[in-house]
């Protein structure tokens, strides 16, 4: 009986994954903890293919939270996300949405990409993606402006984004926010859109978004995201990405 319990300890003192320290009081036990390279934060850079493509480099836009939460903005693409990150290695899998209308994407499909690489915090990401029919590598560099901390009480006022159709006709879609992050708007499609904004840590310029969108068809529904807002020469703008498993919502807003 007694061999029986020396084994069983040991095998406890294997399972447990923390450290036996010795203090001035005695030994005591702390928890286990992992450090590791940081990728949050905003980014420019792009995704480029190394198979066959009409356009093998796509220039992008993107954030991850500080829940390691992602969303990256191309031209006619979204990737929507997470990653995790051990040491320095960052591995993550994204969804793609592919075929872009007004502020919804994924009318061409979507598909998944496997992103494996390095972080250098506060710096940039750069490594290699494999998706279903597609391969390369992406590389980021890092926006300071990520440190520039999050108020809602800025973001409120009015934002819109207009588009040329095809048929010479324009595409605008016009969002309200407030002071306490509530959402609401419309687009000419007769889209309606009704949500809120929440600030994640006020230190860093990154918010959550969760976007109900009705009378608009087949992309109707409840997305989730982040967001971001950039200012400029001329004004401000408000980046958001959001996804729900079939389509995403994603573009930049000027502010009105």
């Amino acid at each position: 009986m007694n061999r029986l319990r020396s084994k069983a300890a040991v095998l406890l003192l294997i399972a447990v994954p923390a450290f036996l320290v010795v203090s001035c009081d005695g030994f005591g036990w702390i928890g286990p903890h992992f450090i590791y390279e940081s990728p949050s934060g905003l980014y420019r850079g792009a995704f480029t293919s190394t198979a066959t493509q009409p356009s093998p480099s796509r220039e992008t836009t993107g954030i991850i939270s500080e829940e390691f939460d992602a969303q990256f903005l191309l031209s006619s693409q979204h990737y929507a996300g997470s990653v995790v990150v051990v040491d320095t290695s960052l591995t993550g899998e994204l969804t793609e949405y592919r075929g872009k209308r007004g502020v919804f994407l994924g009318f061409d499909g979507i598909s998944t990409i496997t992103l494996d690489g390095d972080v250098s915090e506060r710096d940039g990401i750069f490594g290699t993606y494999v998706g279903d029919d597609d391969q390369g590598r992406f590389a980021f560099s890092y926006e300071s402006l990520y440190e520039d901390g999050s108020s809602l009480d800025l973001l409120s006022g009015i934002w819109s984004f207009n588009q040329a159709s095809a048929g010479g006709g324009i595409y605008t879609i016009t969002i309200n926010l407030d002071a306490d992050g509530q959402l609401f708007g419309s687009d000419t499609a007769g889209c309606v859109f009704s949500g809120r904004m929440g600030i994640i840590d006020d230190r860093y310029s990154s918010y959550s978004v969760a976007v109900s969108v009705s009378s608009c068809g087949e992309v109707d529904g409840d997305y989730s995201g982040l967001a971001f807002s950039a200012p400029l020469t001329s004004g401000s703008r408000l980046y958001i990405g959001a996804d729900n498993g079939s389509f995403a919502f994603a573009n930049l807003f000027d502010r009105l």
